[in-house]
């Protein structure tokens, strides 16, 4: 059997071609099987697209295994991926959730937990729920495990880095950057986030950095900021999240891409959440920081998240309020009950 893919022929032993099937399903618009080479047909029609598109459902459960035992093979899955979002995007509307036409956006952000059990579980959980199409979600998987993820989850389903570093290679131990995120199938980066900041003590100027350098390398990045306990009690949370979205705003000249996330640190894993009203305050204020600041389009059209201990049994109440836009939601997007936050507004 053969495999035509970029215009190479690629000749398959009849145990490749069994696993293989599902790059045929993920290949639908790069590339076709076929048992002889003289009788191939470069014409494929529509009905056969439409065959392996409905193929491509059935092989997601394999797909996980196929790629630890055909690695090299399976190179040209990011690119197939891009076909396959391509189709996705042919059958499906771009509608919008809330009067403002901002459409609603739900961040998981799984921090430093799970395993390849249990991310598969959570993958397969995701796969099979019925998820609102008119919010957009995005799950910030650990680096080790972004390309296990990608290969499980749907292609409606976005997958993030958790962090990259503001440069795209170099001497730097340890640290990734949005080319390598890019590679293995991310396309959102949440930056900025409060245990960066508190923990490994990163500066509202290199988050800033590291934001422009990922939407310049063509991601999509969810901009954390947020006040602690002591700033809030001191009355100074307006001051502090002005100050965070400034040194955003200095290196960030199209928002676009751009999501930003409020997440006042002490709601994050603490189980206290902001009231509807104390988030929609702060939601309300940045949007006429936005105003004052960057432009009215901007503050139209930026979608702000709200984080910080987001559960089932409140985001429904928060969903309610006209400035949040959505969550970026940490333990219980390890849940089933992440299901229900995505249908906040459904």
């Amino acid at each position: 059997m053969f495999l035509i893919y970029n215009n190479g022929l690629y000749r398959l032993q009849p145990k490749q071609f069994i696993q293989s099937k599902t790059v045929d399903s993920h290949c639908a618009s790069r590339g076709i099987f076929f048992s002889n080479p003289s009788i191939m047909d470069m014409n494929h029609s529509a009905t056969n697209l439409t065959l392996d598109a409905l193929k491509s459902v059935v092989s997601q459960a394999l797909l996980g295994k196929f790629t630890a035992v055909f690695p090299k093979l399976f190179k040209c899955q990011w690119k197939t991926y891009e076909g396959q979002k391509k189709l996705y995007a042919n059958f499906s509307k771009d509608t919008v959730s809330n009067m403002s036409g901002r459409k609603f956006c739900v961040g998981g952000n799984w921090k430093m937990n799970g395993d390849q059990k249990s991310i598969a579980e959570i993958c397969k959980v995701l796969s099979d729920a019925q998820l609102d199409p008119n919010t957009d979600v995005v799950i910030g998987c650990p680096a080790i495990y972004l390309m296990f993820a990608r290969n499980l989850l749907p292609c409606s389903i976005g997958v993030a880095g958790q962090n990259a570093y503001k440069v795209a290679k170099g001497a730097f131990t340890g640290e990734i950057s949005p080319a390598m995120l890019k590679d293995v199938g991310a396309d959102w980066v949440i930056l900025g986030h409060s245990e960066r900041r508190a923990i490994f003590k990163e500066s509202d100027e290199l988050i800033a950095e590291k934001a422009e350098h990922a939407l310049a390398e063509g991601l999509k990045v969810i901009a954390c900021i947020g006040e602690t306990l002591e700033e809030r009690e001191a009355g100074r949370t307006n001051e502090v999240v002005a100050r965070q979205m400034c040194a955003y705003a200095k290196k960030i000249r199209d928002w676009t891409n751009v999501v930003v996330a409020y997440e006042p640190v002490w709601a994050i894993g603490t189980g206290k959440t902001a009231t509807p009203d104390q988030a929609q305050e702060v939601h309300a204020f940045l949007r006429q920081w936005l105003t004052e600041n960057i432009s009215k389009e901007v503050s139209n059209t930026l979608r702000i998240q709200y984080g910080g201990s987001v559960t089932a049994a409140n985001a429904k109440e928060l969903a309610k309020k006209p400035d949040i836009d959505g969550f970026l939601v940490g333990g219980a997007s390890l849940k089933p009950e992440f299901v229900d936050i995505v249908n906040a507004r459904k």
